[in-house]
């Protein structure tokens, strides 16, 4: 869905929150509810790998819970690409503010993505 390549690699996870060095990358590892660790594939090598719509709620809302500025210059959704899937997700978020955050900065990210990512948008800002 993005044509950088990253300097580290994201991680959804059920554990805490922190950052792991090895020689094949950085990977950043963040802490999800229980209730919002779903969305993922079994990769057939091993491993599981975010679906589309579930890796772009997931960089939203972890953006909006650290209260931050998101930026999306280039992204592309694929065609099959479910947006109700995010407002199943957003709808499990519990705390009202920060559900509030999530809707705002998914609609942000969706409106860039239509406009071709030509601007480097902010999806989210915080208040």
């Amino acid at each position: 869905m993005i044509e950088q390549i990253p300097r580290q690699v994201f991680v959804a996870s059920l554990a805490r929150t922190q950052r792991i060095t090895t020689p094949l990358g950085t990977f950043s590892i963040h802490h999800l509810a229980p209730e919002l660790f779903t969305g993922f594939e079994i990769l057939p090598a091993g491993g599981y790998m975010a679906t589309p719509e579930k890796a772009l709620f997931d960089t939203v809302y972890l953006r909006a819970a650290a209260g931050g500025r998101l930026s999306l210059p280039e992204v592309e959704l694929p065609a099959t690409f479910r947006r109700e899937k995010l407002a199943e997700w957003r709808d499990l978020v519990a705390r009202p503010r920060l559900r509030t955050l999530v809707a705002r900065g998914l609609a942000e990210a969706l409106a860039a993505a239509e406009q071709g990512g030509e601007d480097e948008a902010p999806l989210l800002r915080p208040r």
